[in-house]
């Protein structure tokens, strides 16, 4: 009943108001007031809660010349292709990279992680892109009888890379669930491509490492002769008991088809690596990051199908929602057809213009009539008479 009266009487204002020079620029202040309200708390809100992107950002890669530096170069020439720079840090490898992103004083928003490091807690303040490849795991020895089972390594002088690589703690995992490790295995702290260099030489007798088939180090292994390449029988078991280990295959013939080598199907190691982020990366730099991602991985590969990569799962960490809409949505209209930083705009134009042409609409609505009070008013004045059966009809409104 009450809001009946309130609703009344507010009906019965508004019509005395319009016929009126005094009450319709009352109104009409009222309402530009009220319009000017809603627009600077528009602002307020677009201000801090949606600001333009910055111009760049830090990622973090590895060492120069690594694959993780190579993979972030790519992504940084794409960006730059957007008028976005993206800073490269360098680092000793994915651990880390992930400290490096932890850390709120170092600067990183971005960095390319190994799976198996990130922690529940983590969540708090990191995010995940998605998976972008499947670093394979090669395994080259020095010996006349075929090594299959981690087990046989014992005794065995063995390279995994130097401490503070993502690759040590990873392969330290497998051997110990292998009972590779006794007081007879010695591991030597070698960079990768040392380790080769000592393997071929004789002077260790297994070199773990990991690379594209194509690198410059596999190839190396692979033409040395006297090296083999190591089939692990136990791949698949490994895959599900170890976080952070897949299987995959080097189909025979696949290094050489006419030299039908390898001459086996041979059975590999490959651990999964990610994008992730701090949760205050911008979005709209987010989703310039997945564009670049979806175009550096896209391509199929010797251990993968296309458009494998980049990939929803799995994941240490959650999808950030700016990838969630990536992988199940797509991007929308303007994002297919316009540049980065007119989509930017484009976005806000509907955060912020609409609203405001929303508010402006009761300030519009009244234009026509304040024209035709201008107009009419000093012409044809109201009548005091009339003033009064208004006033009176509208106090029988509100006691109704």
């Amino acid at each position: 009943m009450r809001s009946l009266k309130m609703t009344a009487r507010l009906s019965a204002w508004l019509q005395t108001a319009t016929e009126t020079r005094p009450g319709f620029w009352m109104l009409a202040v009222v309402t530009l007031a009220a319009a000017a309200a809603v627009v600077a708390a528009l602002f307020i809100i677009y201000r801090l809660v949606d600001p333009l992107p910055p111009r760049g950002f830090e990622f973090a890669a590895a060492i120069p010349g690594s694959g993780y530096d190579n993979v972030a170069r790519r992504y940084a020439r794409i960006l730059a292709r957007d008028g976005v720079e993206l800073k490269l840090r360098h680092s000793a490898g994915a651990v880390e990279n992930l400290e490096l992103l932890r850390s709120t004083d170092s600067g990183v928003q971005a960095a390319l992680s190994t799976l198996g490091f990130a922690q529940a807690s983590d969540a708090t303040a990191l995010e995940s892109l998605g998976g972008v490849f499947d670093a394979v795991l090669f395994i080259f020895y020095k010996s006349t009888e075929p090594i299959t089972e981690f087990a046989q390594f014992r005794g065995k002088r063995l390279s995994i890379g130097t401490p503070g690589t993502s690759l040590r703690p990873l392969v330290l995992r497998v051997l110990e669930a292998g009972d590779a490790l006794d007081p007879s295995t010695h591991l030597v702290d070698l960079d990768f491509g040392t380790g080769i260099d000592a393997l071929i030489a004789g002077d260790i007798d297994i070199a773990v490492f990991p690379g594209q088939l194509n690198a410059d180090i596999v190839q190396r292994a692979l033409a040395a002769p006297g090296i083999r390449l190591m089939n692990v029988t136990q791949a698949g078991a490994i895959a599900k008991t170890i976080p952070g280990f897949k299987r995959v295959v080097l189909a025979r013939g696949l290094v050489s088809l006419s030299r039908d080598v390898p001459d086996m199907d041979v059975n590999l190691l490959a651990t999964g690596n990610s994008v992730l982020v701090r949760k205050e990366l911008h979005p709209a730099l987010q989703y310039l990051l997945l564009q670049a991602m979806r175009e550096v991985h896209w391509a199929p590969g010797p251990f993968n199908r296309l458009g494998e990569f980049p990939s929803e799962q799995p994941n240490d960490l959650p999808l950030s929602p700016t990838a969630e809409r990536f992988y199940r949505s797509g991007p929308t209209f303007w994002q297919q057809y316009t540049s980065f930083w007119l989509t930017s705009l484009l976005d806000r134009f509907v955060f912020f213009v609409i609203p405001i042409a929303a508010a402006l609409i009761p300030v519009i609505g009244f234009a026509p009539a304040a024209l035709s009070l201008a107009r009419d008013a000093p012409h044809q004045p109201v009548a005091p008479e009339t003033r009064q059966a208004r006033a009176r009809a509208g106090a029988r409104r509100i006691q109704r």
